[in-house]
């Protein structure tokens, strides 16, 4: 496949972060004839700057620090809130605008998007084809987050062949596809598939019930709808699948809780529908980079 990319993917097919005063690159993948993709190691921020339309796509993966800030793509507006593991992806063909109020260590990686529809021949139903790659607002995905460091690991050892990060973007792609990705037959009317008011009515379900045990199967019968387009649907319209829909919810209720309320914590856990509090604890460090106690602490104190 990569004989197919005959030149070194360069930083000029990048969005051009370098650019930017507050951006501190500390590696690159330049100069190593990386040709399906393009890796950069820094600190970032705080600043905010307008970023036209590439035709790539951009994973950024928060390695350090808290991200605080908002993304607008596409019309909408989103909020930039979460730790280590948090994963932005920004598909081909998006322009964006970023405010970013806190200094990250993060890492940048770019893969080609012909890389993408080379790997959909191998992965898809015969006569399905890749439509896009959905935009990911910042979600906590520990899988691509691996996988990134996965890649990052051959900036830093010199015996890692190209054909060790060949390996490597090509399951990122796949893992990209998998879970981001809608099929061209996707877009096509199908029976039973959810509008955009049911998914509303899903929303508000999983919000008046995150005390309770929620599982695509149990919304699947609670809507009369098919398990697998509701799974779709929250791909592509709020760039996540289900489960980490339902835990953002869960964690936003419990900040909300811890704000707003003196509840004991391990009752906050329940509330939320975490199993207990070292659960609500260890997911909650995953998204906020601090403990329960140690956010509500700090919201007295401020």
């Amino acid at each position: 496949m990569e004989r197919q990319f005959t030149r070194e993917f360069h930083i000029d097919e990048t969005h051009r972060f370098i650019d930017e005063e507050n951006f501190a690159i500390r590696k690159t993948s330049a100069g190593r004839g990386w040709r399906l993709t393009f890796m950069s190691v820094q600190e970032e921020g705080p600043y905010e700057r307008s970023f036209p339309a590439g035709r790539n796509v951009l994973i950024c993966v928060v390695n350090y620090g808290y991200m605080r800030g908002t993304l607008i793509a596409g019309g909408q507006k989103y909020i930039l809130d979460g730790g280590p593991g948090t994963v932005i992806i920004i598909p081909d063909g998006v322009a964006f605008h970023v405010s970013l109020e806190s200094v990250i260590g993060s890492t940048h990686l770019y893969l080609r998007r012909r890389l993408f529809d080379e790997v959909a021949k191998t992965i898809f139903e015969e006569g399905e084809q890749l439509s896009s790659i959905g935009l990911c607002p910042g979600n906590y995905d520990p899988a691509v987050e691996q996988l990134c460091s996965a890649v990052r690991r051959a900036l830093d050892d010199p015996s890692l062949q190209l054909a060790y990060v060949r390996y490597v973007v090509n399951a990122i792609a796949a893992m990209l596809l998998t879970n981001y990705g809608t099929r061209r037959s996707d877009t096509q009317p199908v029976s039973g598939r959810p509008s955009q008011s049911q998914l509303r009515q899903i929303r508000d379900y999983i919000n008046a019930n995150l005390s309770h045990r929620l599982s695509l199967p149990q919304l699947s019968e609670q809507f009369g709808l098919s398990a697998d387009h509701i799974g779709r649907l929250f791909k592509q319209s709020a760039g996540m699948t289900l489960y980490q829909f339902i835990l953002r919810c869960r964690i936003d209720r419990a900040r909300s809780l811890l704000t707003e309320t003196s509840m004991p914590i391990a009752e906050i856990a329940q509330e939320c529908g975490f199993a207990d509090q070292v659960h609500l604890t260890r997911a909650f460090r995953r998204f906020v980079a601090t403990t329960p106690a140690a956010y509500r602490k700090s919201r007295l104190i401020s």
